[in-house]
C-alpha cells in the first residue's frame, strides 16, 4: 500500500488547511495567503490543504510544505456557518500532477442525503490514486442525521474512520470524537492514518491543545487545522506551536 505522502519521518504530520475561502466567506486571518504560507514553510509544517487556484498561484510560497489538493467545491456561504451542502468533484487527477502535487482531498458527509453518490465517487477517487502513484486523504465526517444523531459520538467517528480505509484512503481526516480518548478505537479499526480535523474556534486555547495532545497520545497521527491556526490572533505563533506539539518539540499547556 502508498505510504500517506505527508507524513513526516517520525510518522506524525502536521497540515494547516486554508481551503475555507473556496466555499465561505469572510475567513479573517486568512486574507494574505502568502503570509500563512510563509509562516507554514518556516514552521516545518508538513502539508497545507489548499485549492486549485491557491496551489497554481502561491506556489513558490509553499517552500518545502507539502500541497495537497482539494479536489471537489460546494456552493458558496456569507458568514461563518457551514450549511449541509453537496460537494461536487470539480478537478482531476491530471490537474493535481500538473500543480505538482502528490496528495488530494475530497469531502464525504456521512449521513446526508446524498452519502452513496460521494462514496462511490470517493471509492473510485482511490482506485485511480493508486494507479497514478498518488496518495488520496479521504475527509470524512459524520454530519448529524437519522443515522447519526450526535455526529461526535465515539461509534460515529470510528464509522467513518474505517469507511474511509474501506473504500481506499491512504489517510483519514475525521471529527475529533466525544470523548477523545475514542480516538484509540478508530485508529486501531482504520489501519492508515488518522488526522483530526481542528474544528471551529476554539474558546479555551490550552483546553484545545490539551485535547490534541490527548489524541495523539491515543495513536492519531496528527491533525489539519484551520480556522484555529490562520484565525488566531497570533497566527504564526499559532502555527509553530501546533507544528511543535505535533512533532514532540512543545508541551500541550
Amino acid at each position: 500500500m502508498k505510504r500517506f505522502d505527508c507524513l513526516a519521518a517520525d510518522g506524525r504530520t502536521a497540515i494547516i488547511a486554508i481551503d475555507h475561502a473556496l466555499y465561505s466567506w469572510p475567513c479573517r486571518g486568512l486574507e494574505d495567503r502568502g503570509a500563512i504560507l510563509d509562516a507554514c514553510a518556516e514552521a516545518g509544517v508538513d502539508g497545507v490543504i489548499a485549492s486549485y487556484g491557491t496551489i497554481r498561484d502561491f506556489r513558490s510560497r509553499f517552500g518545502a510544505v507539502k500541497p495537497i489538493l482539494k479536489l471537489d467545491l460546494t456552493t458558496v456561504t456569507v458568514g461563518s456557518h457551514y450549511p449541509l451542502t453537496e460537494y461536487a468533484m470539480a478537478y482531476t487527477l491530471d490537474d493535481a500532477v500538473r500543480l505538482g502535487v502528490r496528495t488530494v482531498l475530497n469531502f464525504i458527509q456521512l449521513g446526508a442525503p446524498f452519502e452513496l453518490d460521494t462514496l462511490r465517487r470517493s471509492a473510485a477517487l482511490a482506485a485511480e490514486c493508486d494507479r497514478r502513484g498518488l496518495s488520496y486523504l479521504c475527509e470524512i465526517m459524520p454530519v448529524e442525521s437519522p443515522m447519526f444523531p450526535d455526529a461526535e459520538a465515539a461509534d460515529a467517528i470510528v464509522a467513518a474512520c474505517r469507511t474511509g480505509q474501506e473504500i481506499g484512503a491512504h489517510a483519514i481526516k475525521t471529527t475529533i470524537p466525544v470523548p477523545v480518548a475514542a480516538v484509540a478505537e478508530a485508529v486501531a479499526a482504520c489501519g492508515v492514518p488518522v488526522i483530526l480535523a481542528g474544528g471551529a474556534p476554539a474558546a479555551d486555547a490550552a483546553a484545545y491543545r490539551a485535547t490534541i495532545a490527548t489524541a495523539l497520545r491515543f495513536g492519531v497521527a496528527g491533525i489539519a487545522i484551520g480556522r484555529n491556526a490562520w484565525g488566531a490572533v497570533e497566527p504564526t505563533a499559532a502555527i509553530r506551536g501546533f507544528t511543535g506539539l505535533v512533532h514532540g518539540g512543545l508541551p500541550a499547556g
